[in-house]
């Protein structure tokens, strides 16, 4: 009983905090909050900004309240504490594993602890016993993402301010510390009037004082000048050193900056990529066409069962060689078995010509056996071309992407859903279409940098930045690194001297960039491995070090509240989570790899981008299948009072049948449908005939029409049901109703 009322008053919570704005807040559902005091200090390094949040408050008329941390897939908290005059709240991490034995340690004595995981979409500090009279002050710090379009990046804090507050102080401070590996050119915040020191080329730092709260802070800063810059920033802590590399590009490229290009496709038309993967991956290789140059070269690789050349050799990007590539590409209709080993052995074999820069791109979705061979080839050859990964299909293989772009030393596209392909392929796009330094390296004689992540790195330099952050504990005075770099047939070199001075603790943040990058290559690691790994905790044991040492979430480590007397604003003597014998535990966490919103420890595929109403799996293989043969006949056309197919249609229609036939073990339901002119009678006749009509089509295509079940619907089921009687709506909404709908059977 205890159990149920729990999970009620936790389900009765969420409802009511969801009405409320989103932001980090101290939050009671009765009573008087009284914001006392706020100061805010953000230090914005690289990409990443760490937020640090002090406020003071007053609670009054009420037993409870909590304060509140929104999860989202761009912000990771590692501090929240509470101050009381004689206690400390706050919440710690902690290995989940060990906190089980214990519970169940606990509960062999007789008590009875319970142990939840949280569900909610934030993570919370539950408060009571308010002192009377006396503030209670509030510490708040996370890590979160800076955005970033063309040559500006973006950051907006929240005012922390919300309507739940009874009075709001009358004067707000704020510290923005900006500090960049490579100079700053421009720095602005809106809409406070801040005032802007240059404290240096790399270090800006806006302050504020004044009346204006309730405004959200709007950064947006610049690092692109007239030319490529490279520079590096280092936090020393216990002995080691944090270092982040960042190559920025110029904030305008020049045509004279970029080596002449040569792409090659290396395009998976196999069966498993019919529907929109080969639609999606056609545009990619034809927009890149169209952006060539006719000095420029290209070609393509196509492989399936058997793997072939476009031409012989990369051809010159002129009119004529660039209308036959895309008449080729257009005829590939997706067919036979993927064989990758064999194809890009054929890429092998020929070398780029040294003035031009190769860019080799992988389209496929990765549904093959990799082995030895394949990465090992990968590896021998990226001196002479940069190797990406753009795994597109209903379903993808994953881990074997994710590992042959890792052995290329840059981060993959995995797309598995139609409704994302489109932003990715803009962004996949505009990264590799301006190749200004490939095969970036970082070296050193001095120190050991195997601690480097991305794990072998091999940056890319275009209109996006190129980056690294990497540990060292050598304790070397005085080493130097060294960046190397290719564009066609010159070289890049640039050797830099790490500083010396002064520890800065605004760079701590430097700790949780290199933190954060090395759990994510330890849990790709642990899935290659497998179960051997996952029952011997090779890979576990340092992601618990790591998140309990940072005090943040990991798939292993999760935030439990702490509570210990205040001695002077340190922390004295625990209390134990186990002293009162009916206590609740709960692991409330904020890890997540997939960016879904569901936290790993409640997320069923933490690895696979899902919704919540799955527990946050994605659809499955069949239905993005079905969903797209829905897409194909969408725009399929009847006229008024017909159900003749016209022409146009018949390619969406072959594309279609395709997907059915790759789907053998599956039926469907074929439902017609009409607009609401005519009687229920015509109509559901009418919708009848036009099912018939595509299921005929399909027949003469080579689908077993026995798997397919015909309904009709007439005008029951309109997609705009404001359209009855149909006069009231315009030509485009009937049209739309007037449709055919595949549906998986079961």
């Amino acid at each position: 009983m205890k159990n149920i009322l729990t999970f009620s008053l936790l389900f009765i919570f969420t409802s009511v905090f969801c009405q409320q704005d989103r932001v980090p807040q101290l939050w009671s559902e009765k009573g008087d909050i009284e914001l006392k005091s706020q100061s805010l200090e953000v230090n914005v390094v690289g990409t990443t900004a760490d937020v640090r949040l002090y406020q003071s408050f007053t609670v009054e008329n009420t037993d409870s309240a909590s304060y509140l941390f929104p999860i989202s897939s761009d912000a990771s908290l590692y501090e929240l504490t509470v101050y009381y005059p004689e206690k400390i709240f706050t919440l710690e991490s902690k290995n989940m594993d060990n906190i089980r034995k214990q519970v169940l340690a606990e509960n062999k004595k007789g008590k009875k602890i319970g142990l939840f995981h949280n569900v909610d979409s934030f993570v919370s500090l539950k408060l009571a016993d308010f002192p009377k009279n006396e503030e209670i002050r509030v510490v708040l710090k996370y890590v979160t993402e800076v955005d970033a379009e063309d040559e500006w990046k973006f950051l907006t804090i929240p005012s922390f301010v919300t309507e739940n507050y009874k009075e709001i102080p009358q004067r707000f401070n704020f510290q923005f510390h900006i500090i960049s590996p490579t100079p700053i050119t421009e720095s602005e915040i809106s809409p406070y009037p801040s005032e802007l020191k240059k404290i240096s080329s790399r270090y800006f730092n806006h302050t504020y004082s004044g009346t204006e709260i309730r405004s959200d802070i709007d950064l947006k800063f610049s690092t692109r000048g007239d030319k490529a810059e490279a520079g590096m920033l280092v936090y020393e802590d216990k002995g080691c050193r944090y270092i982040l590399g960042i190559v920025d590009p110029p904030k305008l490229l020049k045509p004279e900056d970029i080596a002449p290009r040569e792409y090659i496709f290396v395009m998976d038309v196999s069966g498993s990529m019919v529907g929109f993967p080969l639609d999606t991956s056609k545009e990619l290789v034809s927009r890149i066409l169209d952006d060539l140059n006719p000095e420029e070269k290209f070609n393509i690789l196509f492989f399936a069962g058997e793997s072939g050349f476009f031409a012989e050799k990369s051809v010159l990007a002129s009119p004529e060689n660039k209308a036959l590539a895309i008449e080729a590409i257009n005829s590939q209709t997706g067919t036979g078995k993927t064989r990758l080993v064999e194809a890009m052995e054929k890429v092998y074999q020929y070398k780029p010509e040294k003035e031009f820069n190769r860019i080799v791109v992988l389209v496929t979705d990765g549904m093959f056996g990799a082995d030895y061979q394949l990465y090992q080839g990968l590896k021998e050859n990226l001196r002479y071309a940069q190797y990406f990964v753009f795994g597109i299909g209903y379903e993808i293989g994953r881990k074997t992407l994710q590992q042959l772009a890792a052995v290329g030393g840059t981060k993959p596209v995995l797309i598995s859903d139609q409704e994302y392909a489109g932003e990715e392929l803009d962004d996949f796009f505009n990264l590799i279409r301006t190749p200004l330094l490939r095969h970036i390296e970082v070296s050193s004689r001095e120190l050991n940098l195997r601690e480097t992540y991305p794990n072998q790195f091999n940056g890319f330099l275009s209109s996006e930045s190129s980056s690294f952050v990497s540990k060292e504990c050598s304790g070397t005075r005085d080493p130097k690194l060294v960046l190397t770099g290719v564009t066609g047939n010159r070289d890049y070199r640039e050797e830099f001297s790490l500083p010396n001075q002064r520890n800065n603790d605004d760079l701590a943040i430097l700790k949780y960039l290199w933190a954060r990058q090395k759990i994510d290559f330890l849990l790709q690691e642990e899935e290659r491995c497998g179960q051997s790994c996952i029952k011997t905790g090779r890979y576990r044991t340092q992601i618990v070090q790591l998140g309990e040492e940072l005090n943040i979430s990991t798939p292993y480590t999760s935030f439990l509240q702490e509570s210990y007397a205040n001695l002077n604003d340190s922390k004295g003597r625990k209390t134990s989570l186990y002293s009162n014998i009916n206590n609740v535990l709960t692991f409330q966490n904020d890890f997540d790899s997939d960016f879904d919103g569901m936290p790993n420890t409640v997320d069923d595929c933490p690895f696979d981008r899902g919704v919540n109403d799955r527990k946050g799996c994605p659809k499955t293989k069949e239905e993005k299948m079905a969903m797209e043969v829905n897409r194909m006949i969408e725009g399929i056309e009847f006229d008024f009072d017909s159900f003749v197919i016209k022409p146009e249609f018949y390619e969406k229609l072959n594309t279609a049948a395709s997907i059915i036939q790759s789907m053998k073990d599956k039926d469907f339901i074929v439902e017609g449908h009409t607009d609401a002119a005519g009687t229920a009678e015509y109509n559901m006749s009418l919708s009848v005939n036009r099912a018939k009509a595509v299921l005929a089509y399909l027949k003469n295509k080579g689908v077993d029409v026995r798997r397919l079940k015909i309904i009709g619907k007439g005008d029951t089921e309109l997609l705009h049901p404001e359209c009855r009687p149909h006069e009231i709506c315009d030509k485009q909404k009937n049209f739309e109703n007037r449709r055919v709908v595949f549906k998986l059977m079961n």
